[in-house]
């Protein structure tokens, strides 16, 4: 469980580490963006480990989220927001279409959250 939470403390400094480089006007709302997404993305890590995981990709040989899949779940947001930060990097007119995504991948992990407590 330590490694749980020390990986996870890991991956929320990755995360939010892309808002220190900003430097638009829309660097608030953007950090912001990025930091409820790192947050949901942990929450939803908390909620699952130990239990059955339904995305076979995530799921360790036993069926079961442990570690395998919060590395793999850290790799793809950390991906994510590294080659939106890039994206927007070389085009900054993309800036709203990638706070959609981010809003839109919140609110579908944010689901995800609430069903895994509701299964508790």
């Amino acid at each position: 469980m330590h490694k749980t939470r020390l990986f996870a403390l890991l991956l929320s400094f990755i995360l939010f580490s892309f808002q220190a480089k900003a430097k638009r006007k829309d660097t608030q709302a953007m950090a912001r963006q990025r930091a409820v997404l790192g947050a949901v993305t942990i929450a939803d890590m908390q909620s699952s480990v130990g239990r059955y995981e339904a995305n076979p990709l995530l799921s360790s040989p036993n069926g079961r989220f442990t570690n395998r899949g919060i590395a793999l779940k850290g790799l793809v947001v950390g991906g994510a927001l590294g080659a939106q930060w890039l994206l927007i990097h070389k085009n900054p007119n993309a800036a709203p279409y990638a706070a959609g995504i981010n809003f839109a991948a919140s609110a579908l992990t944010g689901a995800a959250v609430v069903h895994n407590h509701m299964l508790k």
